[in-house]
């Protein structure tokens, strides 16, 4: 377990450096992991997550208490707790401030799957229309009604929460997410979007589980490692195998 917590603490921190670099992150917003087979949870502690190392990870349980390191941990820790406890397929969850996200999130119509990036979030993005920092456990079991069994959910002029099946995957959703958002703002101002014809698709979770283009061409592209160590860690598919 001891192991598995360190590994959790590194991915952790990769992913902060790389959605950090993505512009999802800035000085504020956080990231967590599920530890497998527990009631607890690691997240960044309440300073910029760039800035994070791996002994500053903190662990948490499911009732929002800090069990180890040194904290503070997030006021909004609250919507980690919420989730992991309602939604047993979420292994890693993150709150930003993306900016593209909160315009997006302000429209009533919402987010339209009308590109790639969107189709993974073909089964909605629901708004919660209260602004507030979700910093009660009252508020946020209330966010976690309307997230329901989506994949990611706006709060309404405040920034969104981004659910996934692990750290890596997680991040590339709210990547996603935020350049999907960017992009039908930017087609809104010319034209109004339309569905893809197969955005039932939805998302496919085994390409989120083991990203294995998207995640090391991000950790080469923001220089969270070495091109040796990444090309080391890359799990392919078999020749003419797909998801």
């Amino acid at each position: 377990m001891t192991a598995t917590i360190e590994n959790l603490k590194r991915r952790l921190v990769e992913g902060l450096q790389v959605v950090t670099g993505e512009g999802i992150l800035s000085g504020s917003g956080h990231l967590s992991a599920r530890i497998p087979g527990t009631e607890t949870f690691l997240i960044n502690p309440r300073f910029a997550g760039a800035l994070a190392d791996p002994k500053d990870i903190c662990t948490v349980d499911f009732s929002g208490k800090r069990i180890a390191g040194k904290g503070p941990i997030p006021s909004e820790t609250h919507v980690h707790t919420a989730i992991y406890r309602s939604r047993p397929d979420v292994g890693s969850v993150l709150h930003c401030h993306a900016r593209y996200s909160i315009l997006l999130g302000l429209l009533d119509s919402g987010l339209i799957p009308f590109n790639r990036e969107a189709r993974i979030f073909a089964d909605g993005v629901p708004i919660f229309h209260n602004s507030h920092g979700i910093n009660s456990a009252g508020l946020a079991e209330q966010m976690v009604e309307a997230l329901g069994q989506h994949h990611a959910i706006f709060l309404r002029g405040h920034g969104c929460v981004v659910t996934g099946p692990g750290i890596e995957g997680n991040c590339i959703s709210a990547i996603q997410l935020e350049r999907a958002c960017q992009d039908q703002l930017l087609l809104m101002s010319f034209t109004t979007p339309k569905p893809l014809a197969d955005a039932a698709r939805g998302r496919v979770t085994a390409r989120l589980e083991n990203p294995y283009r998207a995640w090391p061409f991000l950790l080469y592209k923001h220089k969270v490692k070495s091109k040796t160590k990444i090309r080391a860690s890359i799990r392919t598919l078999e020749e003419g195998e797909h998801y």
